[in-house]
């Protein structure tokens, strides 16, 4: 057992942070109840249509587009309209619906609301309990999330030994985390020699250019270096970002193909450990290609949104910001004096899908949350001011 594992929770979020024992990050997840789609949820879902030619039905799970179901072994078809149990095996694109497999018999009759999520495939129980190396210390900052936690893990004593409820006085997310999570949304990584990535996810893969930048040395030596930090981190940064489906990777040029091929099985042992599958080309000169099972909503995709013509750009989903600033909110000291200062949209959040959120903060620390909504500030240019 080595490390800790930080569970911040909020009504409509929950963050989760997997610290090693240097307190270095291993994975991250952010878990928005307006967000499902993970694989490994289990939906509540409802046939929309039957597709004879895929043999396949569309099911309305309550996300953006349908999920499809396929129907190749079941002895069992659902019809149009009825309630089906399924499960989420590959997480929903922009352009794709989510992958679906049967959950229990189908059809399904008298199971209330529809669609819903049943249960959700990144539930921290379930991570902890699926843990290979479990953390020494667990730490959850709300406590009727602590309460269930230390219920669910009733049988797993070398666990509820390490559970904590964390009071303060400073916050569960420190300011450090609060800072690596916000580079995790930022295109540009530093690397230990000098050199840098470029990572820039599009519609169709996500790109990620390597730079030598300031590293010492020039030549054939210096490029395997570089390439060789950029392999180790690119394989870090693809975890921590929930990075997947097609990435192409722009390394520095080498001298030949045995350059590339020695880079190539080193990517491949450092991929190794990934928890989600991988699969790597063969490399076409500096080009490298690879692929990653879509598990879950990229990091990205959580915390930010689609802007500019064409959606190409991201920026800051208001809804994540509004989660954020109340986050700062309950870090605040109990007797300080403060104001939000936000966007319209982070207003709208504030009062609509964050609204659970900020009443649990209004309760925890018994007094109203305010804010003052500015026009011209942007998205995230939303704060905290204490005076």
């Amino acid at each position: 057992m080595s490390g800790r594992l930080l569970l911040s929770a909020l009504p409509g979020e929950q963050r989760v942070f997997r610290l090693d024992s240097q307190d270095r990050l291993k994975w991250l997840r952010i878990l928005r109840e307006d967000r499902p789609g993970a694989a490994g949820d289990l939906m509540l879902g409802r046939v929309e249509t039957l597709d004879p030619g895929l043999n396949a039905a569309f099911v309305d799970i309550g996300l953006q587009r349908p999920g499809l179901l396929s129907l190749s072994k079941r002895r069992v078809r659902p019809n149009e309209g009825e309630t089906v149990a399924v499960r989420i095996s590959r997480a929903p694109s922009d352009d794709k619906g989510a992958r679906l497999v049967p959950a229990g018999d189908l059809p399904l009759t008298g199971e209330g609301r529809v669609p819903r999520l049943l249960k959700s495939g990144d539930d921290p129980v379930e991570m902890l309990r699926a843990e290979q190396d479990p953390p020494q210390e667990i730490l959850v900052d709300d406590l009727e999330t602590y309460t269930r936690v230390r219920h669910a893990l009733r049988d797993r004593p070398e666990l509820l030994d390490g559970l904590q409820h964390h009071r303060g006085p400073q916050p569960l997310i420190d300011a450090v985390l609060a800072q690596e999570l916000e580079a995790l949304l930022q295109p540009f990584v530093p690397l230990p020699g000098g050199g840098s990535l470029l990572i820039e996810p599009v519609r169709t893969l996500t790109a990620i250019d390597v730079n030598a930048g300031r590293h010492p040395g020039s030549g054939a030596r210096r490029a395997v270096e570089v390439n060789r930090e950029a392999a180790t981190e690119i394989v870090r940064q693809l975890r921590l970002r929930d990075l997947s489906g097609r990435i192409l990777i722009d390394f520095l040029e080498m001298e030949g193909r045995r350059e590339r091929e020695a880079l190539a099985a080193f990517l491949r042992e450092r991929l190794a450990d990934d928890p989600e599958p991988v699969q790597l080309f063969p490399p076409r000169g500096q080009l490298f290609e690879l692929t990653r099972r879509r598990s879950r909503p990229p990091l990205h995709e959580l915390l930010a949104r689609r802007c500019g013509m064409g959606g190409g750009g991201w920026e800051r989903d208001p809804v994540a910001v509004a989660y954020e600033l109340l986050r700062q909110v309950a870090a605040a000291p109990a007797t300080a004096h403060f104001e939000l200062r936000v966007a319209p949209a982070v207003s709208d959040s504030l009062s609509g899908q964050a609204a659970a959120a900020r009443a649990a903060i209004e309760a925890r620390r018994g007094g109203k949350v305010i804010w003052k909504v500015e026009p011209a500030r942007g998205i995230d240019e939303s704060e905290l001011v204490l005076w």
